[in-house]
């Protein structure tokens, strides 16, 4: 028995029942993951053990019949955390994981004929004719994983790596299970991956406001700490009248305002800066690599489009230079000019 990523699987699932780092929903799909991984590991053990006797057993079945539905239905299970942003999944998303979970488990009975997989009298494994049913069932999930994280690249623009990384690791692992025999490979990739996978989102959750989705307070300052040595264009922007939308109408209504305008936000600046929500109603922009004629001619361009809403965000920014400026201070000179620009917003 392969204790070591049971027994991390296991610390996995006490952490999230004792954090409260992602939804509900979420954190029951990877409870449900870690589950699966867990029952993997214990097929994968029974299945090595039976196939090393002299006939087949029933044990020998249902463990080969249960290792193909749960690889599937761990991937699956994956492809819901991916799509966490869309509102739901399509249903038709999991035909095939129902399809490969009955198909595996009616191969257990005589009357399928081993239409995915049977044993000969001397207990060898016969892939039957759907045999690979269960691969190409993980190579679709795979596949739709990969498109939702792409779809989360402004949320999170490294998931799509981290979880190519992962998918690359379980095809080393499978091909090594069918080509070389090696046993218990990919259960333990798969043990890892969900592990590394959860503690990856739950850093990136920590790092970002969870309504903007936009870097917080604690990165911006991280990240002037790792510029100082390098010129830079700051840009601070402030939304007007945050607290009347909040007081008059709700707080839904001032959400969306916060949403409305940093979603104009990203598809101006986000191109060219890195985007941060430090307050209630307040937004950094850290333009690495642009020169402040670029930065003025992006600001107008946003507040442009801004003008097609009913949201106005009052805007300053100034260029710090490590030979002769002190970051404070350029911080400062940019949340002057915001103020200029918003008293100058509020007196249209």
């Amino acid at each position: 028995m392969n204790f070591a990523p049971i027994v991390a699987t296991l610390c996995l699932i006490a952490f999230i029942k004792t954090n409260v780092n992602f939804p509900d929903n979420i954190n029951r799909v990877f409870l449900a993951v870690c589950i699966s991984s867990i029952l993997l590991i214990i097929s994968d053990n029974a299945r090595f053990v039976t196939a090393r006797m002299d006939h087949p057993t029933a044990l020998r079945y249902i463990s080969t019949a249960t290792g193909y539905a749960l690889r599937a239905t761990f991937l699956y299970h994956m492809t819901i955390i991916a799509s966490r942003y869309k509102s739901k999944i399509n249903l038709l998303t999991s035909i095939p994981l129902i399809l490969c979970i009955l198909l595996s488990f009616i191969s257990i009975f005589p009357f399928s004929h081993g239409i995915v997989f049977t044993f000969s009298p001397d207990n060898k494994y016969i892939r039957g004719p759907l045999g690979y049913l269960s691969h190409i069932v993980c190579f679709f999930y795979a596949v739709m994983i990969i498109i939702y994280s792409a779809k989360n690249y402004n949320h999170n623009k490294f998931e799509p790596i981290v979880l190519i990384i992962i998918e690359i690791a379980g095809i080393a692992a499978t091909i090594m299970e069918l080509k070389f025999k090696y046993d218990f490979i990919l259960s333990q990739v798969l043990s890892s991956s969900i592990i590394f996978y959860y503690f990856f989102l739950a850093t990136i959750t920590y790092k970002r406001d969870p309504l903007t989705h936009f870097l917080n307070r604690q990165c911006f300052y991280l990240e002037l700490n790792h510029n100082t040595k390098n010129k830079i264009v700051l840009l601070s922007m402030d939304l007007n009248n945050l607290k009347i939308y909040n007081d008059t109408m709700g707080h839904l209504a001032g959400d969306k305002a916060l949403i409305t305008t940093a979603e104009h936000m990203t598809n101006v600046f986000e191109r060219y800066a890195k985007l941060y929500r430090i307050g209630g109603d307040e937004f950094m922009a850290v333009f690495p690599k642009t020169d402040i004629s670029t930065v003025e001619a992006l600001v107008k361009q946003f507040q442009e489009e801004l003008s097609k809403t009913e949201y106005r965000v009052a805007c300053g920014y100034a260029e710090y230079s490590p030979e002769k400026d002190n970051i404070e201070k350029v911080i400062t000179q940019c949340d002057e000019k915001m103020y200029a620009d918003k008293a100058r917003l509020k007196s249209l």
